[in-house]
């Protein structure tokens, strides 16, 4: 089993409010974003910095006033992310993707396709 080593950091990246009418007299919904960034080593002592990302809507019936949107923000999306259980599973996503295989940068060579014989030409089918 591989072993990596760092440190998980967590921050909210988006967060937009909607309001419950045109006349705005109150918040009906957030749109909460959180990544996941986490920063160490692989099994292989290679430094990874590796970043999740989830959002979802959490919804007030009644709606909430901006001020309490507002005076209440951290409350509100901490328990919604801790709800749906996010910081645990983008951990989960940033672990499982430190120790993966890596693209080979600089690799695009020019091929060109050479089809069989047998297919080339025009065909009809049926």
């Amino acid at each position: 089993m591989s072993h990596i080593s760092g440190e998980y950091s967590y921050n909210f990246v988006r967060l937009d409010s909607t309001w419950c009418d045109s006349c705005e007299t109150g918040i009906n919904a957030l749109v909460v974003g959180m990544t996941c960034t986490f920063s160490g080593v692989d099994s292989f002592g290679n430094t990874q910095v590796v970043s999740k990302y989830i959002d979802g809507t959490t919804g007030f019936d009644p709606c909430i006033s901006y001020d309490y949107l507002n005076d209440n923000i951290s409350e509100i999306t901490n328990s919604y992310a801790s709800g749906c259980d996010w910081f645990n599973n983008l951990q989960i996503q940033c672990s499982g993707s430190v120790d993966h295989p890596v693209p080979v940068t600089g690799f695009n060579p020019h091929v060109d396709p050479v089809p069989p014989e047998s297919t080339q030409g025009v065909q009809t089918i049926g």
